[in-house]
């Protein structure tokens, strides 16, 4: 079976085209704030450049090295950029461990300083 020329250039160009817009790494942004509310409780997790992190779970705050892998982490998995849809983040958040989320609040400052914000409530509210 023969393959034109032409149809495997097209292939090649959208196999290599620029994907969607997607989350920068904590070390190129200034600041992420998320905080999710829970039937079960209020998780925060907070990162401020250079390299200052929070977490908040049941009543207790952890710093620095201690928060950083959660930051880190619920961070990844949200993939946040300046497209990501509120009802996007929430979802992020129920799949990585936060069922029953009745609230979303997301700061994310980009490299430029812009600051975006998203803010999700359950529509049963």
């Amino acid at each position: 079976m023969k393959i034109s020329l032409a149809f495997l250039v097209v292939l090649l160009s959208l196999s290599f085209s620029a994907p969607m817009a997607e989350a920068q790494a904590l070390s190129e942004i200034f600041l992420f704030k998320a905080t999710a509310e829970t039937e079960d409780g209020v998780y925060h997790w907070e990162y401020n450049s250079p390299n200052d992190f929070e977490y908040h779970v049941e009543g207790k705050a952890f710093h620095g090295e201690e928060a950083k892998d959660k930051v880190e982490s619920v961070y990844s998995s949200a993939k946040v950029n300046k497209n990501v849809t509120d009802e996007e983040l929430a979802e992020s958040f129920i799949n990585n461990g936060c069922e029953g989320l009745t609230r979303l609040d997301v700061r994310w400052q980009d490299e430029n300083g812009d600051l975006y914000t998203w803010l999700w409530q359950e529509e049963n509210q």
